[in-house]
Order: C-alpha cells, then structure tokens, then sequence
C-alpha cells in the first residue's frame, strides 16, 4: 500500500439526506471493498467502494479504480484500465 491511497466507502456521499435535513448514521450506507491477498496499490490511488482488487492485482500510482480488477493484473490510469496481465504463479 502506498502512501495517500483513499479508499471511498460511500457511493452518493452527501452532507444532506432527501428532505435537506443533515444525515445522521442511518441515513450512511457504507459499501464494503475488498483487496485479496499480494494485491500492490501504488500512492495516491483512489479505489471506489464496491470494488474487488484481485490476488496478485497492480494498482498503480494516481489511479482511480472504479470496478474490479482480476487477479494479476496491472490496472492503471484515471478511470484505472487494465493495462496487462501479469505471469500467475
């Protein structure tokens, strides 16, 4: 994990729920992500909510990852592509 990574946990984060009222915790619905075992997420990548990092997975730096990534891949880039495919082991 590189330094500044931001992991978003909330799809439509707002400061106000439907009738303008501020939001209370029960108005949050936090979605959960998951990284998989040897993943490497390169600093000041921004991984949205939701996602699946793959097993083995490359991130890299300045990235924004906006779906899952399969195991050994190298996703890049803003919105983050998969760029290769890495030799599994």
């Amino acid at each position: 994990m590189g330094h500044g990574v931001m992991f978003i946990n909330d799809k439509v984060p707002r400061a106000v729920n439907e009738s303008g009222l501020i939001q209370r915790e029960a108005d949050w619905q936090v979605i959960p992500t998951l990284v998989k075992k040897g993943a490497s997420i390169g600093s000041n990548a921004t991984i949205m909510c939701g996602v699946t990092i793959g097993e083995n997975a490359v991130i890299g730096a300045g990235s924004v990852v906006l779906k899952d990534v399969p195991d050994s891949a190298v996703a890049a880039g803003n919105p983050a592509r998969i760029i290769r495919r890495l030799k599994e082991k």
